[in-house]
């Protein structure tokens, strides 16, 4: 299954774990510790990870996370033999290799412990036209790492590529037709990363400030522009009290919160793009220039 390797090039990034698909295949679904990937309505690879307790034995964690994973996806387990040739570049690797099978379907995969970062992680291939090209399951895993190698970390999924600084873990996200979310959160520091579409189409009857307008009712002040990698952008920073006017009651000051808001048209992929950084202490500017909307 896993003798050939020829390069993938389509790269999925969600959640600490990143790796490259054919250019047919697509996210299907996706959770905080899964994503299903499909073609055509077809599955063809699913992941599926989660965090080891280092007060644990992995012998023991090993044991329960096979079982929750056979019980959970209803398969079957057969171990298998480590493929011929097989090497991956990172050596904090450590894998498990088997064949499972359920009524209705069957196919190979691995579960992966990392000793850097005690993740577990199960990616199995389904073989629903008895055939999987080798060189497909070979890209998959051989591009595969489960935590990020510099100190932020990447997220690159229906359209989007940006990074987060790695302090920041994923509170919430949103993907609904037309509009995703995605919430990050680090000491009180609220990150939010925005994406509407088709721009043209929500642009067709009013300007980008009108439209930023409605989305944020709660901007306040003029805008400055700028300009970075997908294009021109406008920017508000302002303060915001518990309530209107709690500004002028000096024992209130300290609740106050530092919001910078950035909102860019990527005219290139036809998609508004909004970065909204909230803040108990500063403007993070810092944080905005590391954003998708960064210089």
């Amino acid at each position: 299954m896993l003798t050939d390797n020829i390069p993938l090039k389509k790269a999925v990034a969600w959640n600490g774990a990143a790796f490259k698909i054919p250019d047919a295949w697509e996210i299907d679904s996706l959770d905080l510790t899964h994503v299903m990937i499909s073609e055509n309505g077809s599955p063809r690879t699913e992941i599926k990870w989660t965090e080891s307790s280092p007060s644990i034995p992995f012998e023991k964690q090993f044991r329960n996370f096979m079982a929750r994973s056979q019980k959970l996806l209803k398969i079957i387990i057969h171990e298998e033999p480590t493929p011929p040739f097989f090497l991956h570049s990172n050596s904090s690797f450590d894998f498990f290799f088997f064949s499972w099978e359920n009524a209705s379907s069957k196919g190979v995969g691995t579960l992966i412990f990392c000793r850097h970062c005690r993740r577990l992680t199960l990616i199995r291939f389904f073989c629903l036209d008895r055939f999987l090209p080798a060189s497909s399951a070979h890209g998959v895993l051989s591009s595969f790492t489960d935590h990020p190698l510099t100190s932020r970390v990447s997220w690159q999924l229906f359209g989007m590529a940006f990074s987060t600084p790695e302090n920041f873990r994923l509170s919430d996200y949103s993907l609904k037709p037309g509009y995703f979310s995605f919430q990050f959160l680090s000491q009180n520091i609220h990150l939010t990363v925005l994406s509407w579409g088709p721009a043209l189409f929500l642009l067709a009857e009013k300007t980008l400030v009108e439209f930023a307008g409605e989305r944020l009712p709660e901007l306040t002040g003029l805008a400055v522009t700028g300009t970075c990698d997908r294009g021109n952008y406008l920017e508000w920073s302002f303060r915001q009290g518990l309530f209107k006017n709690a500004g002028r009651l000096p024992f209130l000051s300290s609740y106050s919160r530092f919001t910078l808001f950035r909102i860019g048209h990527d005219k290139q992929n036809n998609r508004i793009y909004g970065v909204k950084i909230d803040s108990p202490r500063a403007f993070e500017i810092d944080l905005m220039k590391g954003s998708i909307l960064g210089g």
